[in-house]
């Protein structure tokens, strides 16, 4: 994929002798945007996915420090390599060109080989930081996320619900939920319909639940899920899950029950405590019935 260069520069010739540059070194590698001002630059920058830019430092109106610092503070464009082209060698030019967070500087009139070999070197070392950011993201999603429900992982909802109960400013509900013959799903149809069946069930909770809830998977067949809510309003919330949880048509099982227990956040709790509290309450709503909810206070 050909990689788009701005170049930003108010004298037409200047910019004739670098597009030409560029064109006839490496047409095939490059698209090359051009701006007689930094109002024409930063246009640019808004409509097109640039990602080198080029930048002359003596220009009328908005000089090309100025139009660096514009650059560098907006979320699309302050990553960009900027190499500033200048005719001026004096150390505050140098310095001043780096101070504003430019990658480089070259001087006029420039060396085509020079030129090429840096916009080259810049435009992989980005590249480069931009897979290294990409899985650094992946990594962190893997750490904390499930990798069959896509939802959190019992690691992260452990580190998350900790910080937060360290400040409950309101009420707090823990539930634990279970598939009710869960083992019947693996047995009869398989493990892989099991899987579905668990990436299903976990869509359909959080589809029913708000984005500031935390839902996670516990392990298995159970999830955890805790709400800033009283008792009374986690109950409400709870049967409501439940319900839609028996009133769905699932693929292949089609349909299917989960058991329920829920405690609230006490004074002097620790997550092990409430946990076990919760843990207790599903044992009883499995010990006399599944399909419902229990409550351990």
């Amino acid at each position: 994929m050909k990689k788009n260069i701005l170049c930003i520069d108010d004298i037409k010739t200047n910019l004739f002798t670098i597009a030409s540059v560029i064109e006839s070194a490496n047409e095939d590698k490059y698209n090359v945007f051009l701006a007689l001002s930094a109002h024409e630059g930063l246009n640019i920058l808004i409509k097109e996915n640039i990602d080198l830019i080029l930048l002359d430092v003596m220009m009328p109106e908005i000089d090309g420090f100025e139009c660096a610092k514009i650059i560098r503070s907006n979320k699309k464009t302050k990553e960009i390599p900027i190499i500033f082209v200048t005719a001026n060698s004096d150390d505050k030019t140098i310095e001043s060109c780096f101070a504003i967070g430019s990658s480089d500087y070259i001087n006029k009139p420039f060396n085509h080989v020079e030129l090429m070999a840096r916009v080259a070197f810049h435009l992989k070392l980005s590249q480069r930081e931009i897979e290294a950011k990409s899985r650094e993201s992946e990594l962190s999603h893997e750490a904390n996320y499930d990798s069959l429900t896509k939802i959190y992982n019992r690691k992260k909802f452990q580190s998350s619900i900790k910080s937060k109960m360290l400040f409950v400013e309101k009420s707090l509900v823990l539930i634990m939920i279970d598939i009710d013959y869960f083992k019947q799903v693996n047995d009869t149809h398989g493990h892989l319909v099991g899987d579905d069946t668990l990436k299903s069930m976990a869509s359909l909770i959080k589809k029913h639940i708000r984005e500031t809830d935390l839902f996670a998977r516990w392990g298995g067949e159970e999830f955890i899920l805790s709400l800033d809510v009283d008792m009374d309003k986690g109950l409400e919330i709870t049967e409501t899950l439940r319900a839609h949880i028996e009133n769905e048509k699932f693929e292949k099982v089609e349909h299917l029950t989960c058991s329920f227990g829920i405690t609230q956040f006490k004074d002097g709790d620790i997550l092990e405590d409430m946990i076990k509290r919760a843990d207790d309450a599903l044992y009883e709503a499995k010990q006399t019935g599944r399909n419902r909810i229990c409550q351990e206070i």
